[in-house]
């Protein structure tokens, strides 16, 4: 037999191995995933037959975060803090995990279960006519992105987000004055790089949409209407540990907005 007849031949034997191989690898994970989409079917159906109105494509497709944590970075802070006051800051530690940086513009602190404060020279942190954008870049100077959710006369309040989604936990609000930006207060932000949390996973679309009309039925409270569900993260920090990342919904409902837990299953009503 020629010999290109017969390299030939192998090439096909190999590509047919292949597929075989992938068929076999790709097949579970391609079954998972139909059982899962039709579990969240027969979810929305369960809501639907109870009178709760709901549009499918409301309903979440998959569970797209997951849980993360974030150990204390003391150097990330001290970037940040830089960052933000527009030069080398001196660092004072002041006990119990707090850690104040301080230049000629001002000053931040940081603690440590991520409540953030700072104090500026108005001046140095002029906001031009555009405040919103100039408060946005000036958290971003820090590494945090996000959202202006309120504006008064003097005050905006700023809520991080990560990676797109919301940190409904990580707000802070700007305090402005005639010539600029003169405080930050009230709130807390993320500063570091949260990584995947090996010890903890989600539930699955179908349950969490069970686990929530259960836990608003629990709480005494009643509600017809699905209007929106935002997947965001919640926060928790020790004073000594890391800060974790939780995954959740915010469920508008015709009757008030609830929070459900992805991991745990646990429902809250949010003021």
């Amino acid at each position: 037999m020629p010999w290109t007849k017969l390299k030939n031949i192998i090439l096909a034997i190999l590509v047919l191995t292949n597929v075989c191989l992938l068929s076999l690898v790709a097949g579970p994970a391609i079954q998972s995933k139909r059982q899962l989409s039709q579990a969240r079917e027969e979810a929305i159906h369960f809501l639907q037959n109870r009178g709760m109105q709901v549009e499918e494509d409301v309903i979440p497709q998959s569970m797209e975060l997951t849980p993360q944590v974030l150990e204390r970075d003391l150097e990330e802070e001290a970037r940040a803090a830089a960052a933000l006051l527009g030069g080398p800051a001196s660092v004072q530690a002041r006990g119990g995990g707090v850690y104040r940086y301080v230049n000629e513009n001002g000053s931040v602190q940081f603690h440590s279960d991520g409540t953030v404060s700072a104090r500026f020279k108005p001046e140095a942190f002029p906001l031009g006519t555009d405040r919103r954008e100039a408060c946005l870049a000036l958290m971003g100077r820090m590494g945090c992105e996000g959202t202006i959710l309120e504006e008064t006369e003097n005050e905006l309040i700023f809520r991080q987000s990560w990676r797109g989604s919301p940190l409904f936990t990580q707000q802070v609000t700007l305090t402005c004055g005639e010539k600029g930006l003169t405080s930050i207060t009230a709130g807390r932000q993320l500063i570091g790089r949260p990584q995947e949390d090996p010890g903890r996973s989600t539930l699955s679309v179908s349950t969490v949409v069970i686990d929530f009309i259960n836990g608003v039925s629990a709480l005494g409270d009643v509600c017809n209407r699905i209007d929106s569900i935002e997947p965001g993260y919640i926060t928790a920090a020790s004073l000594s540990g890391p800060t974790v990342l939780t995954p959740v919904w915010r469920v508008t409902t015709d009757t008030g907005t609830y929070q459900i837990d992805t991991v745990t299953g646990g429902v809250s009503r949010v003021s």
